[in-house]
């Protein structure tokens, strides 16, 4: 039995795409959770926006929706790798030491203190690394967080 397609009214069409841009888009969409098909809508739609000079607000929905939807993916994330770390144990004193290297809440010296970390831990270095792929992905999610503020913020004013 085919599998149900995502949007009602669709047409299957196909188009060639160089080999390794295609593996890897599908690799990056993976992790984030989206199908290939929904990133080209989402392009496609993008990009006939622009064509037919449709207004900013179009624009601004469908990057309002992504910002959404990519927050939620990151915030995840984060969970899922506090987590990782807490069960074996090594959260907490990553997080100490973090803090002691001046890792603040806003993540404002997040590439300092990760090459700190790099040459100062000397215990798991794989609790490590995704230590600092949670910093990483912490500090992508704040980005989105203040971009959605903004955006949430002046829809506030205009209505």
């Amino acid at each position: 039995m085919p599998k149900p397609r995502k949007y009602a009214d669709t047409i299957v069409k196909s188009f060639s795409l160089e080999r390794q841009i295609y593996e890897r888009l599908k690799q990056a969409l993976a992790i984030q959770g989206k199908s290939l098909s929904e990133e080209v809508n989402e392009l496609l739609h993008k990009r006939l926006a622009e064509i037919e000079g449709a207004e900013d607000s179009t624009q601004d929905a469908l990057n309002y929706e992504a910002l959404k939807r990519e927050h939620v993916k990151l915030a995840e994330e984060v969970n899922r790798l506090i987590k990782l770390l807490q069960k074996d144990g090594t959260y907490d004193q990553l997080m100490v030491t973090a803090a002691e290297l001046g890792l603040d809440t806003e993540l404002s010296k997040a590439d300092e203190v990760i090459a700190n970390l790099l040459q100062k831990w000397n215990e798991d270095k794989t609790a490590l690394h995704i230590f600092i792929t949670l910093i990483e992905t912490s500090k992508h999610k704040k980005a989105i967080e203040r971009k959605l503020e903004q955006i949430r913020l002046q829809q506030g004013f205009s209505h």
